[in-house]
């Protein structure tokens, strides 16, 4: 069963910032991927790794197989969460279900080393390390407790988010992956010039 959380942006509660308990999602802009009675896996798209990807390339080979020219964020590597930061990913349209892929009807995260081989700019790729990821109704409860903003990733939602820049940075990002024609790719995001 799908839950009505997938295919959406959240973004954390500018005033959970003061406490440290949150200290690891202040700030995040995490889109979900999938989400059911079984939980939610999401990955945060406001962030970047410092190094690029070439260098971190050097200690997780899965990464060599992707050249720049590929991906939508280019050199970028996206932070996408505190869990599996030994994994890297790719959040895409190729509508291929390798054997490590969880989706939803517009993007898929692939984790499979013929997903990366087979990576191609009509995808519109973007390539990450880290996970979210929540348990049976872990989510909807963080929600009840205002841990999280909920916006559908319809195109005039995210076109109105109404927070700081590297927020409405993986907004852009996000139409562009759902929302752009893969064949011009003049579309520019904020977040590519972090």
């Amino acid at each position: 069963m799908t839950g009505f959380l997938t295919d959406s942006l959240l973004i954390a509660n500018p005033a959970i910032s003061d406490n440290p308990k949150f200290e690891n999602i202040a700030g995040k802009a995490v889109y979900i991927i999938e989400h059911s009675d079984k939980g939610a896996v999401g990955v945060s798209l406001n962030q970047n790794y410092s190094k690029r990807l070439e260098e971190l390339a050097e200690t997780l080979p899965l990464l060599g197989n992707l050249s720049e020219d590929r991906l939508v964020t280019k050199n970028k590597v996206i932070a996408g969460g505190p869990l599996f930061m030994d994994r890297p990913w790719l959040l895409s349209r190729n509508p291929k279900r390798y054997q490590s892929t969880i989706g939803n009807d517009c993007l898929r995260l692939n984790f499979d080393q013929e997903a990366f081989q087979s990576c191609t700019p009509d995808h519109l790729p973007c390539c990450g390390i880290g996970t979210f990821g929540w348990g049976p109704r872990q989510l909807e409860q963080e929600l009840a407790h205002s841990l999280w903003h909920h916006f559908p990733s319809t195109l005039d939602v995210l076109e109105s988010i109404p927070f700081d820049a590297s927020v409405v940075g993986a907004a852009d990002l996000l139409a562009l992956m759902k929302y752009s024609d893969p064949t011009p790719r003049k579309a520019k995001s904020r977040f590519l010039s972090w």
